[in-house]
């Protein structure tokens, strides 16, 4: 049975969610702005990301990371990052600073574009607000201009660009002002548990992608099935 979301903006369906509904009707009959979390999401980064804080903890002279740390630097911005990694105090400051002059390019060969997701965009524009909402800082426009996505989004709003980066409301809130937005108008696609308390918090329709132990409203596991809701046939 399809749940009435509109009744409950964000009631979380567990594990094999169903069809997202609104008022018995499509998904984009009141969605005005899609939003996308960067890492995990547009890309397969762990690995670009764990070879970025090697590079960091090598360059102060401490150890690789270890295993159970890997899952907080793929969610959280820089900085938070390495004040989990390294502690408060002059290593921090050390770091951050060291942060500012790497050339983040040379990690992109260790990123990849999720499948469809350049068809999906692509057959988002001129629908949609296209918006990216990532933890990234500095590196987020030349990675998106690596991969020739920019000329797909409308807006970005990086950790950089807010006092308080996800899962902190800030950037969400930013988004629905500038847009005009309300909650239930927005899509927003994430992968963590960052992603999920944003979406929480905001009361924005949520959309877990490959990752099903998030709560969402629904999950997928390939841009093409998101693509199909958003986009009716006849338009694509």
């Amino acid at each position: 049975m399809m749940r009435d979301l509109s009744k409950d903006p964000f009631r979380f369906s567990d594990r094999g969610s169903p069809e997202p509904t609104w008022n018995g009707g499509p998904l984009d009959s009141r969605i005005k702005v899609t939003v996308f979390d960067c890492d995990g999401v547009l890309f397969d980064s762990r690995e670009a990301n764990v070879h970025f804080y090697n590079h960091v903890l090598q360059h102060l002279g401490r150890p690789p990371l270890r295993p159970e740390q890997e899952d907080f630097i793929h969610m959280h911005a820089a900085r938070d990052s390495l004040a989990f990694l390294l502690g408060p105090g002059p290593l921090l400051e050390k770091a951050w600073d060291y942060c500012q002059s790497v050339d983040f390019r040379r990690f992109n060969r260790y990123l990849k574009v999720e499948p469809g997701l350049e068809e999906l965009l692509a057959a988002l524009r001129g629908r949609y607000h296209v918006v990216l909402a990532t933890n990234r800082t500095v590196s987020t426009r030349q990675l998106l201009a690596h991969f020739n996505l920019d000329r797909f989004f409308d807006h970005l709003v990086t950790a950089a660009d807010v006092t308080h980066p996800k899962p902190h409301p800030e950037s969400m809130q930013r988004i629905m002002a500038r847009f005009s937005a309300e909650p239930r108008e927005i899509l927003f696609v994430g992968d963590s548990p960052v992603d999920e308390q944003l979406a929480r918090a905001t009361q924005v329709v949520f959309a877990a992608y490959k990752n099903p132990a998030l709560q969402a409203h629904f999950h997928i596991q390939h841009f093409g099935r998101l693509k199909d809701l958003l986009v009716p046939e006849t338009e694509t």
